[in-house]
């Protein structure tokens, strides 16, 4: 009977002891409770605030490459990359460091690495006003005449810019006000960019130009290269004399005492360059310099000289340019020698640092294709990109072809469709380097590893092959 009573009370009708033992326990029921609550509710809180933070975090990391910050998108907490980019220098190493956001699960990198048409401006300072030329993609071409507008406000800017939406972004885009700022006092200014590379001309009648130049690289956000061709011009009783060569044409500027002396100078320089765009000013107060003579002797020397600079200096003579090997340099060298003019010419003439063979890497993984390399103009680039989408049936891949005016034409390039038809794998990878080619893959036997290599030995002969393929018996 007590066991039936005792049952029937249900867990709510508490005898003496234990309703006594229970309500003693009770506070701290309720204070595991509420710590339960306390974790959960943070739990929550942390859930909701993370992304939050990440995307503030994402924010920060990308606030110097807009480009990117575009097209990042957080989900959660993940971080998704996600769209078509035209690679720029640094591109990898700012993602990498997205990787390490507190609170960040996962990075998908899904950008779609397309290859573009390289940039290129120039701007030239002429009396009130400033010259552009070049071609440039919409967008860009128009933040480049703003931010030109804004840094010379007093100057009519004369925008002479092509533009086409093929054409890549500069690097030197992000900083391009302040950088372009510490110019402006900068006489004959004159400047060219190309993607990630500057070349300045112009006077200061100072020593400060390798002041200025360091200046402006450190408001750049990605890495530019620039070549600093503005020179000190100070001393009157030295000829002002400039001579341009380059792809634009041909460019005299002369100030000398006389006639006699312009009518030689001229004559010097158009049996050498053929026409000449010249500008000489007759000033009686100038005396004649002695080195002129030898100096113009020297143009011969200097005809292949690729993108010739010869300027008068406070101090003597600079040269700029460059040359496609050493050899021809060390020709120029001894010839300054031979004229005397080790003291009196900076020579700045350098072999030609992108003098080098087309180049590619292609790695297929199933239909997936990745193809990134330099070549040398964009008739080869289609060449390469139709021939291998037809031959492997695809019709996107990622893309990182960089075509540079610098890079020669190379023998490869012409057996391409019948070099990558002899690797009948659906995992391997290609690369093409100078004189020298690299294989990775899986072949299913050591017979077909050596097979391929045979074939490709066979449509170049002079290249060096590296077979790392690995037979695999998947």
């Amino acid at each position: 009977m007590s066991i039936d009573s005792q049952g029937s009370r249900g867990p709510f009708l508490l005898t003496l002891g234990e309703g006594q033992f229970r309500s003693r326990q009770s506070p701290a029921y309720f204070c595991v409770f509420m710590l339960v609550a306390l974790i959960l509710g943070i739990i929550a809180y942390k859930a909701h605030d993370i992304p939050e933070t990440i995307a503030n975090e994402v924010h920060q990391h990308l606030k110097q490459a807009p480009r990117l910050a575009s097209l990042a998108k957080v989900r959660g907490r993940d971080l998704v990359l996600e769209g078509e980019i035209n690679p720029f220098p640094g591109m990898d190493k700012t993602i990498s460091r997205l990787s390490s956001i507190y609170g960040l699960r996962r990075l998908h990198d899904r950008l779609v690495r397309v290859g573009l048409d390289p940039p290129h401006v120039e701007l030239q300072r002429v009396d009130e006003s400033i010259l552009v030329t070049g071609t440039l993609n919409k967008q860009d071409a128009d933040w480049v005449i703003a931010q030109i507008q804004g840094v010379f406000p007093n100057l009519f800017v004369h925008n002479l810019l092509q533009t086409k939406e093929s054409v890549g972004s500069p690097a030197w885009l992000e900083g391009l006000t302040n950088s372009l700022g510490t110019l402006v006092s900068v006489a004959d200014l004159e400047l060219a960019g190309w993607r990630d590379r500057l070349q300045l001309n112009g006077t200061v009648p100072d020593n400060r130009s390798s002041t200025l130049v360091r200046t402006m690289a450190a408001y750049f956000v990605h890495p530019v290269e620039i070549d600093n061709r503005i020179v000190e011009q100070t001393a009157a009783d030295y000829p002002v004399l400039s001579l341009t060569a380059n792809q634009a044409g041909l460019e005299l500027d002369a100030v000398l005492m006389s006639a006699a002396a312009a009518a030689h100078i001229q004559h010097a320089t158009e049996r050498v360059f053929g026409f000449v765009n010249s500008t000489i000013i007759l000033d009686p107060a100038r005396e004649h310099d002695e080195a002129l003579t030898n100096v113009l002797s020297l143009l011969p020397d200097l005809a292949a000289v690729e993108n010739l600079r010869l300027m008068s200096t406070g101090k003597g003579y600079a040269l700029w340019g460059q040359v496609p090997d050493a050899r021809q340099l060390k020709k120029i060298v001894r010839r300054i020698g031979e004229l005397g003019l080790v003291h009196r010419i900076s020579n700045n003439i350098g072999v030609r640092k992108n003098n080098s063979p087309a180049r590619i890497i292609l790695l297929r993984y199933h239909q997936q294709l990745t193809l990134s390399g330099r070549l040398p103009s964009l008739f080869v680039r289609k060449h390469l990109l139709d021939s291998t989408k037809e031959i492997f049936g695809v019709e996107r891949a990622l893309i990182t072809l960089d075509i540079q005016p610098q890079v020669h034409y190379s023998s490869w390039i012409d057996v391409w469709p019948e070099i990558i038809r002899s690797i009948p794998l659906d995992v391997f990878g290609i690369a093409v380097n100078g004189s020298q080619i690299f294989l990775t893959g899986m072949p299913e036997t050591e017979a077909q590893k050596t097979d391929i290599e045979l074939q490709i030995g066979a449509l170049l002969s002079d290249y060096q092959i590296h077979n790392w393929m690995t037979v695999t018996d998947l």
